[in-house]
């Protein structure tokens, strides 16, 4: 249920549990480097780590997840996402408004051939379960990622 946020919010996260090139931001055929700085606190980059994802999962939520599974770093839990993973960019016009154009992507490290606004990011398992139909002690994704944490 993270709808997106902003490259000041998920570089500092992805930084709790990795660190260096850990994909790219693809714009018209160039390519530059996701590169995070790793700012372990406490083991947090040790720490096995698993992951909710579903439809309400989007932009840089869903980059989060994506990066994290493909190096290796977390096990993904939910449903697909729905595969929204353009950089807004913004612009302020001369009246006041602002304009918000998609002008990149990203790429995943180590499956470049992946294109994620296609295909959304897919968990490692498949837990269908809406938020609104569950409590915490019964939500079956939940009750996976414990069974998940418990066996590592």
């Amino acid at each position: 249920m993270n709808n997106g946020g902003s490259s000041l919010v998920l570089e500092p996260m992805l930084g709790y549990f990795a660190g260096g090139d850990l994909g790219y931001y693809i714009n018209q055929g160039q390519q530059r480097p996701l590169h995070i700085i790793q700012n372990d606190v406490n083991g947090s980059s040790e720490l096995p780590l698993a992951v909710l994802v579903g439809s309400g999962t989007a932009s840089y939520g869903e980059i989060f997840a994506g990066i994290l599974q493909d190096i290796g770093r977390a096990y993904l839990i939910g449903t697909t996402t729905d595969g929204n993973v353009e950089i807004l960019w913004g612009y302020d016009l001369e009246d006041g408004s602002q304009l918000w154009l998609a002008s990149e992507t990203i790429r995943p490290l180590n499956h470049l051939d992946q294109d994620w606004e296609k295909s959304g990011i897919i968990p490692d398992l498949t837990v269908s379960a809406d938020f609104d139909e569950y409590t915490l002690e019964n939500d079956p994704a939940v009750l996976a990622a414990l069974g998940y944490l418990a066996a590592r």
